[in-house]
């Protein structure tokens, strides 16, 4: 059985949602290849011989990337099987398995499916089966057995994870390093995961719709020894993908011990979230002590408001205690935002940039997360929300997302502008390495929040009004990837 599995996106890292499943089908007895459409050019030879195309979609670009290549897959190769697997997988069930590939002449009309099976949830188990059901049909062995997790409904299972097989993937050479910020050579930088699914219901989140408060472990001995595989292809910084490192304290910081005393020149970064960061801030020390150098935190927004709506569990107030354990346990936080919702002001906006700036966060913050826009994706629970409210717009087949309005136009406006400004830099810095610096976006930034707040006809803003308060001199490492959903 032939399988091809797919990326299109992973947020510059190797992807690990090809290495999971790739282990689980290997050692099924599936032959199978892995293409990564990030950093590999398309060979029309790979995916035709394939008799399983597999997807995979675990966040909001890959998604819409996906859709657009099973579009031309159904094209080149008809006879395949296509399916499209992860995070989003479930959530886009009616819009992938709708019939909208035209195929046969126009005269015949008929019209496929992008995708002929959608998994979501744990998916290795239910990746297997399809495939084995796949093969076993091609040899004339007709299987009807319903499969759990294919289909509308995710399946969440407990299952015994694989060391994730990375063979065949582009070498980690190809993807992004972190950046120590002090002047240092990048270095050569892995991803894993020591848990999946999230204890927490953040409405805004994609997570919450599929996993809904559960949590998988990944077991320690198949997480360190996907390390000591990536450390061996030259890995000296690691990247911790869970939603939060800290939703199992003993489990995720056994981990860090244990990578620690096998490789401690080995450096790492987790996400944690501002509960978290208070409930444990007794760790923060030894997580530095670890090796841990940075810390990627959603605070989201600086209006209470906005986060009780969100349901993160936490208050301006409480971000600012984040910032200053983490500084005080030597860690760097990276925030991270949701910049505008239905329910931001202008005011707002312009508050969430006085926080990054009185807290010297300038150069702690992609400035591509201060054009970003809430995302609807179908059962998210804010839609029901903005339904109530009379505020839900329809469904944007192209963007994936349900649409909506801010109260005061100016909001929109004003991150429609933000949006094309902050990708703009970051396509500078990504392409050449060079650009405007993080301070110079964040003044841009400032500019064009001023303006807006002018409105038409306002005096110009002056060079005083946009002018950025001292920063703390100090290294902020990072990962060299600009931070996309």
């Amino acid at each position: 059985m032939r399988t091809l599995l797919v990326s299109t996106y992973e947020m510059g890292r190797q992807p690990l949602g090809l290495a999971a499943p790739a282990a689980a089908l290997r050692a099924a007895g599936h032959e199978v290849d892995a293409f990564d459409l990030a950093v590999e050019t398309p060979e029309a030879e790979r995916f035709a011989a394939a008799d399983l195309i597999a997807i995979s979609i675990p966040m909001h670009t890959a998604a819409r990337l996906a859709i657009d290549l099973a579009e031309r897959l159904r094209r080149l190769n008809p006879d395949a099987h296509i399916a499209c697997y992860g995070l989003y997988a479930s959530t886009l069930y009616e819009r992938l398995t709708a019939p909208s590939v035209p195929v046969g002449t126009p005269a015949e009309g008929a019209l496929r499916p992008l995708a002929d099976s959608v998994i979501g949830g744990e998916y290795e188990p239910a990746l297997v089966a399809l495939a084995d059901r796949l093969a076993g049909r091609r040899n004339g062995d007709l299987v009807a057995s319903p499969i759990e997790g294919l289909g509308a409904t995710p399946a969440f299972a407990r299952q015994q994870y694989p060391v994730p097989d990375r063979r065949g993937l582009p070498p980690l050479e190809e993807y992004a390093r972190l950046d120590p910020g002090d002047g240092s050579d990048a270095r050569v930088a892995g991803y894993v995961e020591a848990s999946r699914g999230c204890a927490h219901s953040c409405t805004h989140c994609p997570i919450t719709p599929v996993y809904g408060g559960r949590l998988r472990l990944v077991q320690a001995p198949s997480v360190l020894a996907d390390v000591a595989q990536l450390i061996e292809a030259g890995a000296r910084h690691i990247t911790f993908g869970d939603p939060d490192f800290l939703n199992a304290v003993p489990h995720s910081l056994g981990i860090a011990e244990e990578l620690h005393a096998r490789w401690p020149e080995v450096s790492f970064d987790a996400t944690i979230k501002v509960e978290h960061l208070l409930e444990h801030q007794a760790l923060l020390p030894r997580l530095r002590e670890l090796g841990c150098l940075f810390v990627t935190s959603a605070f989201e927004s600086t209006n209470d408001r906005v986060l009780r709506l969100l349901e993160k569990g936490h208050t301006a107030r409480d971000m600012e205690r984040a910032v200053a354990l983490a500084t005080s346990a030597g860690l760097t936080l990276r925030p991270t935002w949701v910049a505008f919702t239905p329910w931001t002001a202008l005011d707002d906006f312009r508050d969430l940039l006085d926080f990054v700036e009185r807290h010297g966060l300038v150069a702690s913050v992609q400035p591509v997360q201060y054009g970003l826009r809430l995302l609807l994706p179908p059962g998210s629970p804010l839609n029901g929300t903005l339904e109530a409210e009379g505020r839900l717009g329809p469904f944007d087949d192209a963007g994936l997302s349900y649409t909506w309005a801010a109260e005061d136009p100016r909001v929109d406006a004003l991150q429609r502008r933000l949006s094309t400004l902050v990708e703009e830099h970051a396509r500078d810095r990504d392409c050449s390495g060079g650009g405007l610096s993080y301070l110079d976006s964040f003044r841009e930034v400032k500019r064009l929040t001023a303006e807006a707040l002018r409105g038409e006809g306002g005096s110009p803003v002056d060079a005083a009004a946009i002018e950025v308060a001292s920063q703390p001199r100090r290294a902020v490492p990072g990962l060299t990837e600009s931070w996309f959903c």
